[in-house]
């Protein structure tokens, strides 16, 4: 029997879709606007834009004008970025400067795009909070503007691979994340640093060295060295030079490297190293607090975030720049954080998140004189605390609702 009026559940559907839509549309929207700004404030517009450039960016330039140009070491293996955008160049026939700014500007902001739909459909976060993450994570200087700044570095695709690399890990598509780990290691050999996650997380499930996962994952890594090998070997001979690892700073050997980055007079480290993220790394460290209150030791987010620091505390002894190597950390970074902020539900409250993350942005960009960043980062740390003691889901140092993120991530 039939009463003539149509079912619900598809218009239904079809409006919420329409809707969804719609809010991706305008978020996507607000980063590339943010990305515009950022690029027009920090990236040098110039028809030989190049003769500004400096450090490893000179390197990258060379090998985009010359595909195995014989350049400093660890640089002449780097050749993911430069040979894109070498080949671009001889499709197109425009100059390096525009397709390396381009480059730059495309890869940033799919960065900052892959970001939010990872908070948004990954850690199931609200709208809200994706889309401020993904802004805080567009500004973050290191990210973003300094990338625009010096366009001419790998750093972009690397921060790309790197991010798409965590969520097929969390996903566990152990196969596509071997290949784009494959990949990313043309782009930087650093990126291999991030295949034994897999088999680590794997054993973190099961806690069995036994598991089939552990063992894949194992497989899988060993691979990627073997092929980083290979390639490595086949770029000494197309370059014709000799390239040792772990060499860079001035093209001497690992042990000069680390001499180096412990020096005693590089008295302002630790500074730099609080730089990258101001009073974000104390919400992190706290983040991740929660993450082990509610899922133990062995939460994903918790055990990645803990592995990824210790490879940037290692790899600080091979590179120059603090920032760029503990930028990497970003994504992970700005998501525990995103995380942290995700329980604001009244307009005040989500007002007030907003203003943290305006703060985070303020410095990053620095709109903050040097004189009073100590008192505006503490500042920041001062209405985290506000948000965070005035939450009635706080109920004896445990949330009352453990978020689905939490177990999925």
């Amino acid at each position: 029997m039939t009463t003539g009026i149509e079912p619900s559940t598809p218009v239904s559907r079809k409006t919420a879709e329409r809707s969804t839509a719609v809010r991706r549309a305008a978020v996507y929207l607000t980063l590339a606007t943010a990305a515009l700004i950022n690029f027009i404030s920090y990236a040098p517009l110039d028809a030989r834009a190049h003769e500004k450039a400096w450090g490893d960016a000179l390197s990258y330039y060379a090998m985009s004008e010359h595909t195995g140009a014989q350049v400093d070491n660890p640089f002449a293996l780097r050749m993911l970025s430069p040979w894109l955008v070498h080949l671009a160049g001889k499709i197109t026939g425009l100059p390096l400067d525009v397709l390396w700014l381009g480059f730059t500007a495309v890869v940033t902001l799919a960065c900052t795009l892959v970001f939010f739909e990872f908070c948004w459909r990954h850690l199931n976060l609200q709208l809200f909070t994706s889309a401020l993450a993904a802004i805080a994570l567009s500004c973050t200087f290191w990210y973003g503007p300094y990338a625009f700044s010096n366009p001419f570095l790998v750093d972009p695709l690397n921060n790309l691979l790197y991010l798409i690399a965590l969520w097929l890990l969390f996903k566990r598509k152990l196969l596509l994340f071997t290949l784009v780990i494959i990949v990313g290691t043309i782009n930087k050999e650093t990126t291999l640093l991030l295949a034994p996650l897999y088999p680590l997380l794997a054993w973190t499930r099961s806690r069995s060295l036994r598991d089939r996962q552990v063992w894949f994952g194992v497989l899988a890594t060993a691979a990627a060295a073997l092929v980083y090998a290979g390639f490595r070997l086949w770029a000494q001979n197309f370059i014709g030079g000799s390239y040792s690892f772990g060499s860079g700073q001035g093209n001497h050997s690992l042990a000069s490297n680390i001499v180096f980055a412990l020096s005693s007079n590089k008295r302002s480290e630790h500074a730099a190293l609080f730089d990258t993220f101001h009073f974000f790394w104390i919400i992190f460290a706290y983040g991740l607090y929660r993450l082990y209150r509610q899922r133990g030791p062995f939460n994903p987010l918790l055990v990645s975030s803990i592995y990824l620091t210790l490879c940037c505390l290692a790899g600080r002894m091979v590179a120059t720049d603090t920032q760029r190597v503990f930028v990497m950390l970003a994504p992970l970074v700005i998501g525990v954080v995103a995380i942290t902020l995700d329980n604001q539900r009244s307009d005040i409250r989500r007002f007030l998140a907003g203003l943290l993350v305006f703060v985070y942005i303020a410095l990053n960009l620095r709109l903050v004189p040097d004189n009073v960043k100590f008192l505006v980062e503490i500042g920041g740390l001062i209405l985290f605390a506000a948000l965070l003691y005035s939450q009635p889901w706080l109920a004896r140092g445990r949330p009352a609702r453990e978020p689905v993120h939490a177990e999925r991530a």
